[in-house]
């Protein structure tokens, strides 16, 4: 069982399930013939994993943890699958509570609504604006914008993974009265109609990842995005990507006729929240683990173990990993982005 590759998008797998697979994983140690997992500092080649794979693993294992205690024992159940980033302090005061443990995720969400432009365009429309999310995990983000940032808006977030989006209907849907939808589809392949969102909301998504190059399913995200948006209608978008990646980008949304309005740099906040959330990333993959017996399989589970352990730091961008590296030396930059279609 390679969990890397073998999982499918579309199944939200059980605790039990996941007990069989990861069982089944740290059994085949004894057949791998070459590690895929760096144990210095949790990389993964790109051509050793699948996204979908690894997101239906991840989305499936938090809503099977439940609530669980953060480093200072607040409890929560982990729904912002989100790096995030410190609020900047040219921003004014920060609006999210500095004991949340998901507060960095928050923060990014917030962050995208933070442009002078878009204050202005909710402010025209009394805050009755339509956003559409594409790649919205658990819809933790959705929640946030519609109960503390844009409290009049509607909102519908979309994901391809089925455990992300179980999670968004039980969790966030039913407490919005009517406001939020929860769509389970490729985001490139979207079932909205054309010109209906005011915003579209990209948020640390699992696109424009190849170094320097807008690649064809990034041309099939951004042609969406252009789709679904009023004429007038904003994309605010947030991520940490190679920094050579941004301008392509930035070329290929002007090429399809958006227009370029204000870029914020917050890598250097991005690391600041990477390093105050270590403890709290490092206590939930300690308590993810402790719950598998497969890793307490002698020798076999230590050896998974560490590999697991790393991986799942690695795309938290904990300290001490590939990805936070990347964005330590400038590798990777976290840019806070707003494009306008034109009116």
């Amino acid at each position: 069982m390679n969990i890397l590759t073998a999982l499918d998008r579309k199944v939200d797998y059980s605790k039990p399930q996941l007990e069989v697979i990861l069982g089944a994983w740290v059994l085949s140690t004894l057949v791998d013939k070459r590690r895929q997992i760096s144990t210095s500092d949790g990389d993964i080649s790109e051509d050793d994993y699948d996204k979908r794979s690894i997101y239906s693993l991840f989305y499936s294992l938090y809503r099977s943890m439940g609530d669980v205690r953060s480093e200072d024992g607040s409890l929560y159940e982990l729904t912002f699958n989100t790096w995030g980033y410190t609020w900047p302090e040219s921003w004014g005061p920060s609006p999210v509570r500095a004991d949340d443990p998901q507060r960095f995720g928050r923060i990014a969400y917030t962050g995208l609504y933070q442009f002078d432009a878009v204050k202005e365009y909710v402010k025209a429309r009394d805050g009755k604006v339509h956003i559409v999310e594409m790649g919205c995990g658990t819809g933790a983000g959705a929640h946030q914008v519609c109960s503390n940032v844009l409290t009049k808006a509607t909102y519908e977030a979309v994901d391809m993974q089925a455990a992300a989006i179980q999670t968004c209907r039980r969790k966030f849907v039913p407490e919005l009265g009517g406001r939020l939808s929860a769509i389970c589809a490729d985001a490139t392949e979207l079932p909205i109609r054309s010109a209906k969102a005011d915003f579209v909301a990209v948020n640390e998504t699992h696109v424009t990842e190849q170094t320097g190059v807008v690649t064809a399913e990034d041309e099939r995200f951004f042609d969406t995005a252009h789709r679904l948006l009023k004429p007038g209608g904003y994309l605010v978008w947030g991520n940490a990507i190679p920094d050579a990646t941004w301008q392509p980008c930035f070329d290929y949304l002007k090429a399809i006729g958006m227009k370029q309005r204000e870029v914020r740099d917050v890598t250097k906040e991005a690391i600041w929240a990477r390093d105050q959330d270590k403890r709290r990333v490092d206590a939930y993959v300690d308590h993810c683990i402790d719950q598998f017996f497969g890793f307490k399989i002698p020798y076999l589970g230590d050896k998974r173990r560490r590999e697991a352990e790393l991986a799942m730091k690695n795309f938290y961008r904990n300290p001490g990993t590939m990805l936070y590296e990347r964005m330590v030396n400038g590798t990777d930059t976290y840019k806070v982005v707003l494009f306008q279609k034109p009116e």
